[in-house]
């Protein structure tokens, strides 16, 4: 058993989005079996810019290509389908974790309890849910974690924790990926939309981010969601799919993301067995005192 990436995993695929801003991300036009396009564009009109296929061969090909910027037109209210949250409280959700990397796969389950704007839960476990791999809980500014496999805890300022982790923590970003959303970031701006037959390619400016965004034009829900870091060091893409409504919203079941990150390739399917909002719950953490803290 891999303990660094039973711990670190749903962290990193949690927070691969919080990067720096940077060059935009465009692909080549892709088809799935929900007919999803991912249509070239970008932020500001250039004869060239970098194509990242996530896709092919379960490699991630970095090319440049010419983008014609001659049919990039609004067409929407782009800014109501960027900002158009999802209410709740409270939210929470059980999925199924089977991540790859080329060289090594790994199966956990991770448990996500999550209260408004304020707390993120997470207990990890392994083998059938017999394992306790690790307990993490993030606040805006707080960032602790217990881990049972090495009978250790770390209780640190999230500036602190952003020393350690693979990529820098923004609550909001969190917020918005174990719902389904978007990723609000500061100074967030629609630069560009595309009719692209059965979905709008909504391109979104921010200070942390640069995402490309595909949105199903019959019910507004996510389809597809490209991040690009301002180094090229870090980019990936989220598919989102088997919507079902829980509690009256309409939330993903499956999630597919795919991370290059020092050019690693990172590959995690997200299955949730169930999900629920705006129940009672609570957030049980203890570091138990004959562990070691780190702090």
């Amino acid at each position: 058993m891999n303990k660094n990436v039973l711990i670190w995993m749903p962290v990193l695929l949690l927070v691969f989005a919080s990067c720096k801003p940077g060059k935009k991300l465009a692909r080549k036009d892709k088809v799935s079996d929900s007919t999803i396009v991912v249509a070239d564009t970008a932020a500001i009109p250039q004869p060239q810019t970098d194509i990242v296929d996530l896709k092919a061969d379960g490699h991630i090909i970095m090319e440049e290509v010419a983008v014609d910027t001659a049919n990039i037109a609004p067409a929407i209210n782009s800014e109501f389908l960027v900002n158009n949250a999802t209410a709740f409280n409270t939210f929470k959700g059980k999925a199924k974790m089977n991540y790859g990397n080329g060289n090594m796969g790994q199966e956990f389950t991770a448990n996500i309890r999550m209260a408004k704007d304020s707390i993120i839960w997470i207990h990890i476990t392994a083998g059938m849910g017999l394992v306790n791999v690790a307990r993490i809980l993030i606040t805006p500014d707080s960032f602790r974690m217990v881990n049972y496999l090495d009978k250790s805890g770390l209780a640190l300022h999230i500036s602190e924790a952003n020393q350690l982790l693979p990529a820098e923590i923004d609550f909001e970003i969190l917020q918005s990926f174990i719902i389904g959303e978007i990723f609000k970031t500061p100074h967030q701006q629609v630069m560009r939309t595309r009719d692209a037959g059965n979905f709008w390619t909504v391109d979104i400016s921010g200070l942390n981010t640069n995402q490309l965004a595909n949105i199903n034009k019959a019910d507004t829900t996510l389809q597809t969601l490209q991040v690009m870091s301002s180094d090229d060091g870090f980019s990936g893409v989220i598919y989102f799919a088997d919507y079902t409504l829980v509690n009256s919203r309409k939330f993903s079941t499956s999630r597919t993301i795919d991370i290059n990150s020092a050019n690693q390739l990172h590959h995690l399917d997200m299955n949730f067995n169930n999900a629920s909002f705006d129940e009672e719950i609570d957030f049980p953490f203890v570091i138990p005192d004959s562990y070691t803290l780190n702090k």
